[in-house]
């Protein structure tokens, strides 16, 4: 079973919205033993602090959406739009010379949430970029992650898991 140790890791969005398992019944929500944990293994920009598990969820259930939405090539709903477009707006970054170039300073000096605005950004960079067309969805039947698949052939989340628990049943079958 994949946790939050085995997330494909693909992305900052990609790794939020994998943080609830769909495809078992009832759902497993890894955050609810797992928050501070998981926002502890996140690359996270500077100033970045763990946002409460609620905020995290409302905007987990946002980023879910617009990624499903693109591997489904539909339309996102607009609730989904509206929720990540805020969380990215509600902290500023200008961008700041340092040595051999320059890098994004986020602004979370009024009260807004780096990290979300942070997850928020990456989701709208992923769903609106060349990244958008590697989007995928596990294809083990049990397994309900999204990874981005640099290889085009990659089918599985996490080969070590997926992958291997789907070799090994289709070796099984044969004997």
């Amino acid at each position: 079973m994949l946790d939050l140790d085995s997330l494909p890791g693909d992305d900052l969005a990609v790794n939020l919205a994998d943080t609830v398992m769909l495809a078992v019944s009832p759902s497993i929500d890894l955050l609810d033993d797992g928050h501070a944990k998981f926002w502890s293994a996140q690359a996270l920009p500077e100033g970045a602090s763990a946002p409460s598990p609620e905020q995290t969820r409302r905007l987990r259930s946002a980023v879910r959406e617009l990624l499903e939405a693109v591997v489904a090539a539909r339309e996102p709903e607009a609730w989904a739009v509206e929720r990540v477009n805020a969380a990215a707006a509600a902290v500023p970054t200008s961008p700041r010379l340092i040595d051999g170039g320059a890098e994004t300073c986020w602004h979370g000096e009024d009260g807004g949430e780096i990290a979300l605005a942070a997850v928020a950004v990456a989701a709208i960079a992923l769903v609106s970029g060349p990244r958008a067309a590697q989007l995928r969805r596990c294809g083990a039947h049990d397994c309900s992650m999204l990874f981005v698949a640099a290889n085009s052939r990659r089918v599985w989340c996490t080969p070590s898991l997926c992958g291997n628990r789907v070799r090994v049943a289709r070796h099984a079958a044969k004997s």
